[in-house]
């Protein structure tokens, strides 16, 4: 009887692996919010994210923003332990043009589609990314990877057509810089 019990679980987690996209599986290690409590955008304790048999990566959970009008971000990303790619990039122009698959994988991140943002809190709600055209290139991705960004708003904007004497005289005093920062960390595996 244990014998059968051992068998039975064993080909479940085989058939689930095996049900995965083309056999790989993620799983999102560490999601971590890095700037603290005055954080401009940041990620629930709850946020999760996997990827299913029919290669869509599902996200669960909730980003919660605060307004701003800016977001200039300083990325890294690494896979075990080799930095592939690192720069800084203005994401509210980015934003701007954007292909529409790449807008549907911000949103899947709780990225808004437009600059200046209100104040929202955006939960993933059954909304997936399809990766079947990326099935592919899975293998490349397969390992370890950590995905470090440090995000710098302008949080606060006056009206100058209603403030113009004050903005002509300080045309910086509309500006109040935050930040938002992230960690994640995200395990590619194949069985």
């Amino acid at each position: 009887m244990l014998r059968e019990i051992c068998f039975f679980l064993v080909s479940s987690v085989a058939f689930e692996a095996a049900m995965a996209c083309n056999g790989y599986k993620a799983k999102l290690v560490k999601m971590e919010n890095c700037a603290g409590e005055d954080a401009i955008m940041t990620v629930g304790s709850d946020f999760s994210l996997k990827l299913n048999k029919k290669c869509e990566l599902v996200p669960s959970g909730c980003i919660i923003n605060k307004p701003f009008g800016t977001a200039v971000a300083k990325f890294k990303v690494q896979k075990d332990g080799i930095v592939m790619k690192e720069g800084k990039m203005d994401l509210c122009a980015a934003i701007d043009q954007a292909s529409s698959e790449a807008k549907d994988m911000l949103k899947l991140f709780g990225a808004p589609s437009t600059c200046p943002v209100a104040e929202e809190k955006v939960c993933a709600n059954d909304h997936t990314v399809d990766l079947t055209k990326y099935k592919a290139m899975l293998g490349m991705a397969r390992g370890h990877l950590i995905i470090d960004s440090e995000i710098k708003h302008d949080t606060v904007s006056i009206n100058c057509a209603y403030l113009y004497i004050i903005c002509y005289i300080y045309p910086d005093l509309h500006l109040l810089q935050g930040k938002s920062c992230f960690h994640a960390e995200i395990e590619l595996t194949k069985n």
